[in-house]
């Protein structure tokens, strides 16, 4: 078994988003996007999006297994600060390396783009992604009551951060 992690390209939106859809059908409660508006995005404006944003992919064998979006902000006062988002690594790879994978190629990025911080919101219903981002070095900075909507019940969304500059490891209200 091969795992590579590489920045996807436009010419692999119909991989993408066919993972993407399996992530919102299997694990709708982790997401903020609900499949139906999933599905609703034209294949060239999936494609536009691979273009122009940053998304990494985990390749086993040479199929798509896991999926990252990495946004960094723009402007003087919240250029430091980056996101992950829309992370997925289907069940049967999961526990293989492929997340830490990802991760990695997001921290590289962030490193080449100055970012001090990685930001990110998980849902409480995601115990496990919750759990793989605290060995990761993240730490937990706030919690959205009802951020989330899913089948007429609400669910919190934790709000983590991770600083990767020289105040790293010093606790992230400090």
């Amino acid at each position: 078994m091969s795992l590579t992690v590489r920045r996807l390209v436009p010419a692999e939106a119909g991989a993408y988003r066919a993972l993407r859809l399996e992530a919102l059908r299997s694990c709708p409660e982790a997401f903020g996007t609900s499949l139906e508006e999933a599905r609703a995005v034209p294949m060239l404006e999936q494609a536009n999006r691979l273009q122009y944003n940053t998304n990494f992919g985990a390749f086993v064998d040479g199929a798509l297994v896991g999926i990252l979006t990495y946004v960094a902000e723009e402007g003087e006062k919240v250029g430091h600060r980056a996101w992950l988002m829309g992370v997925y690594v289907q069940p049967a790879h999961q526990g293989g390396g492929a997340a830490r994978a990802l991760l990695a190629a997001a921290l590289a990025e962030a490193g080449a783009d100055g970012i001090a911080q990685l930001e990110l919101h998980v849902s409480e219903a995601a115990p496990r992604a919750r759990a793989f981002y605290l060995r990761e070095g993240f730490v937990e900075v706030g919690r959205s009551p009802r951020a989330l909507r899913v089948d007429n019940r609400y669910l919190d969304e934790l709000h983590m951060l991770r600083r990767l500059d020289a105040l790293e490891g010093r606790a992230a209200g400090g």
